[in-house]
């Protein structure tokens, strides 16, 4: 599971690569085994520069989400506010 943003980052990396460099040769006027080629190559290339982007991207989410996570620690499991610290008495007034 934990590489799934990344390979969908690469896939959409290598798709788009793919796209423009169709777009461009058929802009050229190339023949289209021209084309075809050029743009198989061009997937090919950026596969791996999306996935390298992708990993890089997921680590910086990944270790954001825990430097948040250590300065906001969540609720206790029984959904109130976060358990107060022991030794920390609340002043009591009785009338």
């Amino acid at each position: 599971m934990k590489g799934i943003a990344a390979t969908t980052i690469a896939g959409c990396f290598a798709l788009a690569a793919f796209a423009v460099a169709v777009v461009a040769g058929m802009a050229s006027g190339n023949t289209a085994s021209s084309i075809l080629v050029r743009a198989i190559i061009a997937l090919v290339v950026c596969y791996p520069v999306g996935l390298a982007a992708g990993i890089v991207a997921q680590r910086v989410i990944q270790d954001h989400v825990e430097a948040h996570r250590r300065a906001h620690p969540a609720a206790d499991s029984t959904g109130g506010e976060p358990a107060e610290q022991e030794g920390e008495d609340e002043e009591v007034i009785v009338v």
